[in-house]
């Protein structure tokens, strides 16, 4: 993810502090957490998971010897790769002439 801004106030800053926080789509708790500092945009966060859901908890910019908090609370959600795996238990059902229905069990979160 690459969080880019511009400077509008007329003190030039010293530096800035993100947060962010993410999980997989497909799990419910947050797990994966960061933070990063910087003197100027843009600030690149790597390693997240594809399919992840993440929000910016904190942004933070320093101005002498004052500290503004900026909104947070942006929320970002990746692109998913290909699944590692085939979906599992596929069934045929209400099979007609020009239709049928079919369903599947989900692809595990371990293998999105």
């Amino acid at each position: 993810i690459t969080l880019s801004w511009t400077e509008s106030d007329p003190i030039p800053s010293i530096g800035y502090s993100i947060t962010r926080q993410c999980h997989r789509l497909c799990e419910e708790s947050f797990n994966d957490y960061d933070q990063k500092t910087s003197s100027s945009s843009p600030l690149v966060f790597t390693g997240i998971n594809p399919g992840s859901y993440c929000e910016i908890t904190s942004f933070t910019g320093t101005f002498g010897i004052e500290f503004i908090e900026f909104d947070s609370g942006n929320i970002i959600t990746t692109l998913f790769a290909e699944p590692t795996s085939s979906p599992e238990n596929i069934v045929f059902s209400s099979v007609e002439a020009r239709s049928f229905n079919i369903t599947w069990d989900e692809v595990p979160c371990s293998k999105q």
